[in-house]
């Protein structure tokens, strides 16, 4: 008898993946994950663009997964190179968002600090906590970033953001 091996949620391709043992449906790999606490891991590459534009409009990093869960982050690498000139801060912090419960960066140096091809990274942990409601603001929310106020001025870069989270069930 061969011997089952788990595969995160991401990695089925179709609606229900079957094996000797029956289906396994989306809902059922997202409660195993629970169970046995797996982390995923998302990278995603922000052009200049929108890093000049982060006030203007939250970008998603991982979409809301689905009535009853909540994505865990639990850490962040950001990774910037400097193009050309760096970031100008005109204030107002980066921060990372699940509904209501948030993390700010304490500056944002590692965006203003990188220029003519300088790499700057940062790691940060996650911590919030959601507005009560019914359902909590963070159920069902997608994983953002944003810059609370004002746009970086000006400046030209990239960005990488490697994102460490789980998916829990509210209830």
């Amino acid at each position: 008898m061969a011997t089952p091996v788990l595969m995160p949620a991401g990695a089925i391709n179709t609606p229900a993946s079957s094996t000797s043992f029956g289906a396994y449906t989306p809902q059922i790999l997202r409660d195993l994950q629970s169970s046995f606490y797996l982390t995923y891991r998302q990278v995603i590459s922000l052009t200049s663009a929108q890093i000049l534009a982060l006030q203007s409009g939250a970008i998603t990093l991982i979409p809301a997964p689905g009535p009853g869960l909540m994505i865990i982050p639990e850490a962040f690498i950001i990774k910037v190179v400097g193009v050309t000139a760096a970031y100008t801060d005109a204030g107002g912090a980066v921060s990372f968002s699940v509904g209501t419960m948030t993390t700010a960066l304490a500056a944002n140096t590692v965006f203003t600090g990188p220029t003519n091809g300088q790499r700057s990274q940062q790691i940060i942990s996650f911590a919030g906590t959601s507005t009560a409601a019914n359902p909590p603001t963070n159920e069902n929310a997608a994983l953002t970033i944003s810059k609370a106020t004002n746009n970086f001025a000006a400046g030209s870069g990239t960005a990488t953001i490697t994102v460490f989270y789980s998916i829990e069930s509210t209830t």
